[in-house]
């Protein structure tokens, strides 16, 4: 009876080390999934960098959209808004009035070859009189 004591002993304390160590591994598991939560993944920041570069992007071209700018100072070209040149464009074409089209002239006869006119005497080849 004294190894059926001990063989149970023995069983009760693998048994508790086994329970201890699938609970020690189940929070570990459950602390690095709650810490991945929180680190930023590479697509994350990918995403945060492209975001940012695009409202950049977008403010510049608001900015140039809606205000007077050189754009080759050198040669004098300026920039204007958008607006601005959509008013000036339709301001030039109320401006500039169709005309009716007139009639459609068919295109002049080619001059006949300057050659003599045959006279009315001459018998053309392979005619019998």
């Amino acid at each position: 009876m004294a190894k059926n004591t001990q063989k149970n002993r023995v069983s009760l304390s693998v048994i508790i080390t086994g329970l201890v160590m699938m609970l020690l591994f189940v929070g570990l598991a459950a602390f690095l999934v709650s810490q991945r939560e929180n680190i930023p993944t590479v697509d994350e920041q990918t995403a945060a960098v492209r975001l940012k570069n695009l409202a950049e992007l977008n403010a510049e071209n608001q900015k140039i959209l809606t205000q007077y700018h050189w754009v080759d100072k050198n040669k004098g070209v300026v920039g204007i808004p958008i607006d601005r040149a959509m008013d000036l464009v339709v301001a030039q074409l109320q401006a500039n009035k169709p005309h009716a089209a007139g009639p459609i002239n068919p295109p002049a006869a080619a001059p006949a070859a300057a050659s003599p006119a045959p006279s009315p005497t001459a018998q053309m080849p392979g005619a019998h009189q």
